[in-house]
């Protein structure tokens, strides 16, 4: 007996959407165009974040030793920086290495330094990589504590500027996924409601002749996870095509920065869409319905 009306509430969901094309048509479209609006957004937030994190990873502190110090109490310094939490690496630069990548740095202009190797000023210094870049100012602080640091460079200003606008730009970008994922339920449960309700007087009938609440909901119901679902899936396609193309077009460029590859997010994505798609459509058909089953 369950089985049986399983089939019938399946075979009555696909016949819905085949007697009402025009209005299945308008609920595809009206869930592609609202996850579409919500993925370029999510999209552009998760690449900004991605960017971010690049930026993140490549600050760094330098911490300059002052002369005179033995190989002992180099490596003892090195050992201690290592010690702070926070830190998750440690390179040693001797002065002949910092020296090369100042000749590296000036280019063709490297020939100012001609003569410095004998007598070279550069200090010598540990470069320091932190497990988060919220963390660099106390690893600074502390590094500083060392006996045997000269000074401590990370460019606090910069670094801290930058990092405010980091947290700024992911902050913004979450309120306008919230946003904008609420606008789209509004709009797709909107669209699925006018569906419904040009068949009011079906599930009025239905009523009357002895029909249970949920043996009318469930061929609706499972209408809604259809269009949904469809309508999440031509969303996904369309935004791999319109990514795929951006992606082509500004990778050649940007220097700095590298994009998501389209295979990093495409699966999630799809995944992701599937599944809310599927839920507003259930829960758009579920709230459209209600209203018209008290009679």
């Amino acid at each position: 007996m369950l089985f049986r009306n399983i089939r019938y509430f399946i075979r009555e969901g696909f016949s819905n959407l085949a007697r009402n094309r025009l209005m299945t048509i308008a609920s595809i479209t009206s869930v592609m165009a609202a996850l579409v609006i919500l993925g370029m957004f999510l999209l552009i937030i998760l690449n900004v974040n991605h960017m971010a994190y690049q930026v993140e990873s490549q600050l760094e502190l330098k911490a300059f030793l002052k002369d005179g110090l033995t190989e002992e109490e180099i490596n003892k310094i090195g050992e201690e920086i290592k010690s702070i939490d926070g830190v998750s690496s440690v390179v040693f630069e001797s002065k002949e290495q910092a020296l090369e990548k100042f000749k590296k740095q000036l280019g063709e202009k490297s020939y100012l330094l001609e003569g410095l190797e004998k007598d070279n000023p550069l200090p010598q210094s540990y470069i320091i990589k932190v497990k988060d870049a919220n963390l660099i100012k106390n690893v600074a602080d502390d590094i500083k504590g060392i006996k045997g640091i000269e000074q401590v460079s990370y460019g606090q200003d910069v670094v801290e500027k930058l990092l405010a606008i980091i947290r700024v730009v992911r902050i913004a970008g979450l309120a306008i996924i919230s946003i904008l994922f609420v606008i789209s339920i509004v709009i797709i449960s909107n669209t699925i409601k006018l569906g419904v309700f040009a068949r009011r007087r079906e599930i009025n009938i239905m009523k009357y002749i002895g029909a249970t609440d949920w043996f009318i909901r469930w061929p609706f119901l499972i209408e809604g996870v259809v269009l949904g679902l469809l309508g999440a899936l031509l969303s996904v396609a369309v935004l791999a095509l319109m990514y795929g193309y951006t992606l082509d077009y500004v990778s050649n460029r940007l220097v700095v920065f590298d994009l998501l590859p389209l295979s990093a997010i495409i699966k999630d994505m799809a995944l992701y869409f599937a599944v809310i798609g599927a839920l507003i459509g259930a829960v758009g058909s579920g709230l459209s319905i209600k209203r018209f089953l008290n009679v």
